[in-house]
């Protein structure tokens, strides 16, 4: 081995000796991480990264495009018509104002629920 190899293993057991508490309080992490099995999962996690990020991204794509009517809406962006009880009635037809109204009344629901469950306990 070259001279230069031997003062770089030198300096790295210098460093090691040196760094030996906190080498110590990583290797006490690692093996709870594992033990506990978030290890495993967070190596899954690193490798299949651009899969996870592609299937995240593709799953709230949804939920963006629906904050983003939303806040159009909220912000005044979209037109509105004037609003009769034949106009509320009309819209009440249309297949995404039905979903949507599943949905708000499903949150409700659930508000409720974990309301009634907070005052018994």
């Amino acid at each position: 081995m070259d001279e230069r190899g031997v003062q770089t293993i030198d300096r790295m057991i210098s460093e090691l000796a040196e760094s030996g508490d906190a080498l110590e309080q990583f290797l006490k992490l690692i093996n709870a991480l594992n033990r506990t099995g978030i290890l495993p999962f967070l190596v899954g996690i690193a490798e299949n990264l651009d899969k996870t990020l592609a299937d995240m991204t593709e799953q709230n794509a949804g939920l963006i495009r629906t904050m983003n009517a939303i806040y159009s809406i909220l912000n005044g962006d979209e037109e509105t018509q004037e609003v009769t009880l034949a106009r509320v009635l009309q819209e009440l037809n249309d297949p995404d104002v039905k979903r949507g109204l599943l949905l708000i009344l499903k949150v409700i629901k659930a508000i409720g629920s974990a309301s009634k469950q907070g005052q018994s306990d």
